[in-house]
């Protein structure tokens, strides 16, 4: 599911009582959080939300942010403690799930680091999500960098979106991967050997941590390497270097299923490039 589809969902008022919002940054995350909450309380007509301006948008901001802005219906909950949300202050926050909304046609409440939520308080939140009050609307934004972050539980519950992988800033040493990589692609297209291909899919090994399964970050950098050497590689294979990196960016759905960083890289590389070889060498 993707945001422009959930956000459809919701003007219509058929979106899940619980949606995952993973992927992309913490400030795309948020942002995408308030938007769903501005057209799940905005009181205009539905094909018109969020419109931005009534009573209800105009006051539904991020708490950290510097705004007097402040509604009842609309609650945040960051996490509390170094490396973690607790138990105590995510039951306090879901008694607000116990009372009727005191200006909206419904209430929604946002988990902004819901990755952080230990046992007890994950199990805490479950035990909402399957004893819903019905007699108002009431929606639970779960902010997380991934899905899986989530009690499998939590996650059979809840709609999952995702929001992108995270662009990358090039720095110089992935212009320097770079340039290896398409030393690496050039030999290929001349000699047509494998050896080459593996050499290309080990310089992408050195890009970014590859220890967090869960991380979209080194992904996204090897992308970015490859599409950068784009530039630097005959237009002959310029097709199958743009479908290498878009394949990157799906990366990590390969490797939280346990299969190496390394080997997925290889995988992809020989996939895409391997049909690029001389004809002779075919």
């Amino acid at each position: 599911m993707n945001l422009a589809a959930t956000e459809e969902l919701a003007r219509l008022g058929h979106l899940y009582p619980a949606v995952i919002l993973h992927g992309q940054t913490a400030e795309a995350r948020q942002s995408a959080a308030l938007r769903l909450a501005r057209i799940l309380l905005c009181e205009a007509a539905p094909e018109e939300r969020p419109c931005g301006s009534c009573k209800h948008c105009s006051r539904i901001v991020w708490p950290s942010t510097k705004s007097d802005a402040f509604h009842p219906d609309f609650r945040v909950l960051e996490r509390d403690l170094k490396t973690s949300t607790s138990v105590a202050a995510t039951k306090a926050f879901l008694q607000g799930a116990q009372v009727a909304p005191f200006e909206a046609r419904g209430q929604v409440f946002v988990l902004g680091s819901a990755e952080s939520l230990t046992g007890e308080a994950a199990n805490a939140l479950l035990k909402t999500l399957e004893e819903p009050h019905t007699s108002a609307p009431r929606n639970f934004l779960l902010l997380s960098p991934s899905q899986f972050d989530l009690l499998a539980t939590v996650r059979s519950r809840s709609l999952a979106v995702f929001l992108g992988v995270a662009e990358a800033d090039f720095s110089d040493e992935m212009e320097d991967l770079a340039e290896s990589f398409a030393v690496c692609v050039r030999g290929f297209l001349s000699s047509g050997s494998t050896l080459n291909l593996l050499a290309g899919a080990e310089v992408l090994g050195r890009v970014g941590s590859w220890k967090d399964p869960r991380d979209t970050v080194a992904w996204s950098q090897a992308a970015a390497v490859v599409r950068r050497s784009c530039d630097l590689v005959e237009s002959g294979g310029r097709r199958g270097l743009l479908g290498l990196a878009e394949d990157l960016l799906g990366g990590w759905q390969s490797r939280v299923r346990g299969i190496q960083a390394q080997r997925i890289l290889e995988g992809m590389v020989v996939k895409r490039l391997a049909p690029l070889a001389p004809r002779d060498e075919r």
